[in-house]
């Protein structure tokens, strides 16, 4: 593995973790040493991938040095960005992340440097290829908040998708690495928690309009058909960090963020009938009674907020009913296979 102080400081590191990604990665290399702001180096984890991903980094290094591939034994994306963050040459500016099957605009970097100003945090808008060819774009108007200004305009970032992922966005590579700032392994919902952390210590925020990070869905990558069985937990501790940052910027009113939790806990009820879900009628009817009367969801889920599929939904889960609950969820799903972009719309819908 290559030493902290081995390659030469950089305007931009971007972070990018690979795991079987020989399909996707060799594009999403080649959009990142596009940049039209050249200094820059992508630190690419191999996730101990089984097909062909480290071979491609290793040609792509030869290529162009500023590549810097490292393998490592397969421990999830959260590890592999650790160890890329590690390696972050001393002196680098700023930071940025990447997946190895998204694209980067080819003013990506230049666009977020250029337009940051003296902020800490750089949120980009951002949209998604979806399988059916069709693009969703997220985005919040240009902006600059202090840590005296952001309370207002935390719960309209939230519900804009702006502060769910780590990709998309510009760091000051000190705000990360003199904190010592590390992503948490829970193998899903992780970005969030990061993010939070980061929210936490900047100084300054800036938001900026467009779309420069292109998600691409694959078919068979909607979240609808994953399940994860610590999801509910992940978002249960997500959503209590998010109170913690409206006591931190002053946020009177959480009826955005209690909103944004309710469709997590609809999520991971939705996801106990998807396809790649084992658990048999009884195991799915467990873990709807563990959701459902979970302390937090009770808490949260207090009175009527949203529109009416989400207001509908949240006085399902406040029945505590199992099975009304069962079939609901069972129908959200299967109308989720039936007609994926009509959901789509309603999962972001703000």
């Amino acid at each position: 593995m290559p030493e902290r102080d081995g390659p030469r400081a950089v305007k931009a590191a971007v972070i990018m973790p690979a795991y079987n990604a020989a399909r996707t990665i060799e594009r999403t290399v080649r959009s990142i040493l596009a940049q039209t702001m050249g200094d820059l180096l992508l630190i690419a984890v191999d996730d101990g991938s089984t097909d062909g991903t480290a071979a491609i980094l290793a040609r792509l290094r030869e290529e162009d040095v500023r590549v810097l591939p490292v393998t490592v034994p397969n421990g999830g994306p959260a590890k592999a960005r650790n160890i890329a963050l590690d390696m972050v040459p001393a002196g680098t500016e700023y930071l940025m992340f990447c997946d190895a099957d998204d694209l980067l605009a080819p003013d990506a970097l230049s666009y977020a440097i250029d337009n940051a100003g003296d902020a800490d945090l750089v949120l980009m808008g951002f949209s998604i290829l979806n399988p059916d060819g069709s693009t969703a774009r997220y985005f919040e108007p240009q902006a600059q908040y202090t840590a005296e200004t952001l309370g207002p305009a935390l719960g309209r970032l939230y519900k804009a998708n702006l502060l769910n992922q780590v990709w998309g966005k510009l760091y000051k590579a000190e705000l990360v690495l003199s904190g010592a700032l590390r992503f948490q392994d829970w193998r899903w919902g992780e970005d969030r928690l990061f993010i939070y952390d980061c929210l936490e210590r900047a100084g300054r925020v800036a938001v900026l309009p467009e779309c420069k990070y292109q998600y691409i869905m694959y078919p068979g990558d909607s979240l609808i058909t994953r399940y994860y069985d610590r999801k509910l937990e992940i978002c249960a501790q997500a959503d209590r960090r998010m109170e913690a940052l409206c006591r931190r910027f002053g946020v009177g009113d959480e009826r955005d963020f209690r909103y944004m939790f309710m469709k997590s806990v609809f999520s991971c009820l939705t996801t106990l009938f998807s396809p790649r879900c084992t658990l048999t009628r009884s195991e799915k009817r467990a873990e709807i009674r563990r959701a459902v009367t979970h302390p937090r969801v009770r808490e949260r889920n207090r009175d009527l907020f949203g529109g009416p599929a989400v207001q509908t939904l949240c006085a399902v889960v406040r029945t505590e009913n199992v099975t009304l609950n069962y079939l609901s969820f069972f129908l959200v799903a299967r109308a989720g296979a039936l007609a994926p972009r009509l959901v789509t719309r309603l999962k972001h819908r703000k």
